[in-house]
């Protein structure tokens, strides 16, 4: 009897050394995922900045698909926003980049065309942007609405990827998009 006693005080007293020790890594490695969290939104384009400042601070490209992972047979649309003169390039690339330098580098910028850009309301979080222009020699309009953020990983170019989801009218016909810059 003595011994079972024995046994169950010293199994009780390492269950809660168990437990306590548990606790306290549980601790530790919320404050290091802490940091990296930290670090991510201080290298995310658009984590402190409304859409209208995100979409034209950069020079980076801003990329259009379908979805952060959608497959195109014909390329993906990379916008470059230019803030002085209101125009935005338009490109085709067949893959995301880091930057506009390494798309340019790997000869990968089919330019469509340029285009002027005007901000349609007032809202600085849900712009609604409204392009004019020639695109490969045809003269188009579109608008494209901003509607939330969104981020992830494309997993082609292996980048993580920041930017909004958002409406797309082309020739009245909308479509759901996302436009996205690489993380830094």
């Amino acid at each position: 009897m003595k011994t079972s006693k024995s046994l169950a005080a010293i199994f009780v007293t390492v269950a809660g050394l168990g437990l306590v020790l548990a606790g306290c890594g549980t601790s530790s490695n919320k404050g290091s995922s802490n940091q990296s969290s930290k670090t991510s939104m201080q290298n995310n384009p658009v984590a402190h900045k409304s859409a209208k400042t995100a979409l034209t601070a950069s020079d980076n490209l801003w990329y259009m698909n379908g979805a952060i992972n959608d497959k195109s047979k014909t390329g993906i649309d990379a916008y470059r926003f230019d803030k002085k003169h209101h125009t935005v390039t338009i490109y085709s690339v067949s893959k995301m980049y880091k930057t506009y330098q390494a798309a340019k580098k790997a000869n990968d910028l089919n330019k469509q065309g340029t285009l002027k850009y005007t901000f349609k309301n007032q809202s600085a979080n849900k712009p609604i942007i409204y392009m004019k222009g020639k695109l490969s020699d045809i003269p188009m309009d579109q608008t494209v609405t901003v509607k939330s953020k969104v981020n992830g990983k494309n997993h082609t170019s292996n980048l993580s990827v920041t930017g909004f989801k958002v409406v797309r009218n082309l020739d009245d016909d909308n479509a759901a998009q996302v436009l996205v810059t690489p993380a830094k």
